[in-house]
């Protein structure tokens, strides 16, 4: 048989030897040619992510572009319902809604979702689209109906002739207020997933602003949906409500702020206003209702104040939980006046100035105005020192500047959202107090901060409370000035609150009104104020000790139980020109959630507040932390 398989003159081998020869050659054996697949295939990849990235850039500018628009467009139509353009502002509203929707189609594509799962910068990404997500959401579901409800409280059709409000667009509100809030919900728990300490400080200031902004208008729009009933009752819907207003004389300091005895009656049925009777203490003297006490309180609270605490208005306010103050004059008004109220309002001059910046200036008497740059002095301090002893003079005055206020009040001429900002801002400086023998009237209070009742817990911070009660029958405090401050020592397991008050008094030469009439049966001068100093320890807490240890009059020291909680008063007398300073020492409480807030009497100027950095572990516990 020939060898076909195998070329002449060639020896032929097994294929044994073929491989043995390959193994021992010293040539290596040609590689496969897998490479070009694999750069090919990375390249391709690399292309391919290019490209996605590329398209994404170019989304994510486009979405931006959309969303910023769309913010300028909304304010477009916010101004052309306040201007009555409802054409326009639907229209612009019809942009805002075609803008939102391409922005969230867009970022809810597979590129987007891809995206976001990208190591690094796939936070950020998720971040935009939830954020994109709850803007749609409020576009879509909460702009029309809050649109609606903005025209509806056009401040045109808010008032009523003769002073009052409209309750008709308030009741209306009724109807679209649960679409708005659960809109906000839906909104809230679109982006409760972000978490904010991994964004780029460029994604999280676009972020963070709307997760901001619906943080604090949710819980505002469940607010309003869940009390605007009670409201409106509050406002007459359903019959009349009667209120006293009380004016607290900071001239004259009380631990709520000051003297409430000068007050009026507020009727309010179906949104109108009216001014009713109006008192001062001159009014139960003369009613022989003065000098007796119509409240029973704990004679371990009782024992915190001075004996006439409870018998004479001027002086209901010496405790510096409200309710009590309230329920007082409650008792005290009835009794006098024979009629029964449905809740106390507080406010100060100094708030009252705040409200003037709403307003504008009021005429009050003899051609004088009253601003928001005056109302201060000329109530606290001219007043004293143009009337000096007439006191019925005095009265008269007050009379026509509270009518005035009052009618510039109830006309409702002012910018409603002026109005807010300043009563506000009285809100903050703990000016406004509200009180309400109605359950969920009174729960209002509390929510909106302005029950102004003693803490009884400490679940919601730790809250010491440091207070100022003019003993000297004058109108001193309008010269007084406070600050106080709060160190903490862990060790000990204690707090101390140091108050130091300076006596501003310019000189000796002021009206006899103006000036102490307690103190010449003292042996202190007329121009010394005459201070009791009154500490509450947060709930819980015992107090240790003070600095000085006992009052400047002998028997002057106090202590006792006022809402639960334990307190101790010291007597000082401050001369003119001088300061002095007190500390009490209270026990951290073992309950103590942090951080720490002051109560404080509201003088006529601010009160510097410090805290010490030795109390940031306080803070540290407070819940969520």
């Amino acid at each position: 048989m020939s060898n076909s398989g195998v070329r002449p003159g060639v020896t032929p081998v097994s294929r044994r030897a073929l491989r043995e020869a390959a193994v021992t050659s010293k040539e290596p054996p040609r590689r496969s040619r897998r490479w070009p697949w694999i750069v090919g295939g990375l390249l391709s990849l690399v292309v391919a992510l290019a490209v996605g990235g590329g398209v994404f850039v170019t989304q994510a500018l486009v979405v931006r572009d959309d969303l910023l628009a769309a913010k300028g467009q909304l304010s477009a139509a916010l101004d052309q319902v306040r201007a009555g353009n409802s054409a326009s502002a639907n229209a612009t509203v019809a942009r805002v809604t075609e803008l939102s929707s391409r922005a969230e189609a867009t970022v809810n594509s597979p590129l987007w979702a891809a995206m976001s799962t990208i190591p690094l910068v796939g936070q950020n990404v998720a971040a935009v689209r939830d954020a994109t997500e709850a803007t749609h959401i409020l576009v879509n579901d909460a702009l029309p109906a809050g649109l609606e409800l903005v025209d509806s409280m056009d401040v045109h059709n808010l008032t009523v002739e003769g002073g009052g409000f409209n309750l008709a667009p308030f009741a209306q509100a009724q109807s679209v207020l649960p679409e708005i809030s659960n809109a906000f919900s839906r909104a809230q728990s679109a982006v409760s997933g972000v978490d904010r300490s991994q964004l780029l400080p460029v994604v999280d200031k676009a972020v963070g602003q709307l997760v901001d902004v619906i943080d604090k208008a949710a819980p505002s729009v469940a607010l309003l949906e869940e009390y605007l009933p009670n409201l409106l009752q509050m406002a007459g819907s359903e019959g009349p409500r009667h209120y006293l207003v009380l004016f607290q004389n900071n001239a004259e300091s009380r631990a709520t702020g000051g003297n409430a005895a000068t007050s009026f009656l507020l009727t309010v049925d179906n949104g109108k206003i009216s001014m009713g009777n109006q008192a001062s203490a001159a009014t139960y003297d003369e009613h022989g209702t003065s000098g007796r006490s119509y409240v029973e309180l704990p004679e371990e609270t009782t024992a915190l104040y001075e004996n006439d605490f409870t018998t004479f208005a001027q002086n209901y306010n010496r405790t510096p939980n409200f309710p009590t103050t309230a329920e007082m004059f409650r008792a005290l008004w009835q009794k006098t006046m024979g009629e029964d109220i449905d809740g106390v309002i507080s406010i100060d001059p100094v708030v009252l100035s705040y409200m003037l910046q709403a307003t504008g200036p009021v005429d009050i008497i003899d051609g004088q105005q009253l601003t928001s740059e005056n109302a201060v002095k000329v109530l606290l301090s001219d007043a004293y020192e143009r009337f000096g002893m007439d006191g019925a003079a005095a009265d008269t005055y007050f009379a026509a500047v509270a009518g005035g206020v009052f009618g510039a009040v109830v006309s409702g001429s002012w910018d409603p959202l002026s109005m807010f900002d300043q009563i506000s801002r009285g809100v903050a400086e703990q000016r406004v107090f509200l009180w309400f023998p109605r359950e969920k009237e009174e729960a209002l209070a509390t929510t909106l901060g302005v029950s102004g009742a003693l803490a009884t817990d400490n679940s919601h911070g730790t809250e010491i409370g440091m207070f100022v009660n003019d003993a000297g029958y004058d109108k001193l405090s309008y010269y007084m000035s406070t600050g106080i401050a709060v160190t903490c020592d862990a060790a000990a397991g204690t707090m101390t609150t140091t108050t130091t008050v300076h006596n501003n008094v310019p000189s000796a030469n002021l009206s006899g009104w103006t000036l102490s009439w307690r103190n010449p049966g003292l042996g202190i001068p007329r121009t010394s104020m005459l201070l009791d100093l009154l500490f509450i320890a947060p709930p819980g807490s015992t107090i240790v000790g003070s600095d000085p240890a006992t009052s400047d009059l002998d028997g002057w020291d106090r202590s006792g139980v006022d809402s639960g909680r334990a307190g101790e008063s010291r007597t000082l007398v401050v001369p003119m020109g001088e300061s002095r300073t007190i500390k009490f020492t209270s026990t951290i409480p073992e309950d103590a959630q942090g951080p720490i807030s002051i109560r404080r009497s509201a003088g006529v100027g601010d009160t510097p507040i410090s805290i010490d950095a030795s109390c940031d572990a306080l803070a540290a516990t407070r819940p969520g932390q």
